[in-house]
C-alpha cells in the first residue's frame, strides 16, 4: 500500500504522535492507523446491523434493568 501525505503532516505525526503512542518509523505509524480504521468500520457495521434489526429504535432492556432517566 502506498498513499501520499502532506509533509507537514508526516512530520507531525513522526515528531509527535508516534513517540505518544511508541511507535518508531513510518511502517508502524501506517498500520496502527489501519488497525484503527478497521476497528471504527467493524464499529459502524455492527452499529448498522444493530439498527436493522431493530429498525432503527432502541433495544429492549433486560429484566430488572431501570432505563437510566426514570424519575
Amino acid at each position: 500500500m502506498q498513499a501520499r501525505v502532506d509533509a507537514g503532516f508526516a512530520a507531525e505525526l513522526l515528531e509527535h504522535d508516534a513517540p505518544a503512542l511508541g511507535l518508531e518509523g513510518i511502517s508502524a505509524l501506517v498500520r496502527e492507523g489501519l488497525r484503527l480504521l478497521h476497528k471504527r468500520a467493524r464499529e459502524i457495521a455492527a452499529a448498522t446491523e444493530y439498527d436493522r434489526f431493530y429498525h432503527g429504535g432502541l433495544a429492549p432492556l433486560p429484566d430488572a434493568v431501570v432505563p437510566a432517566d426514570a424519575d
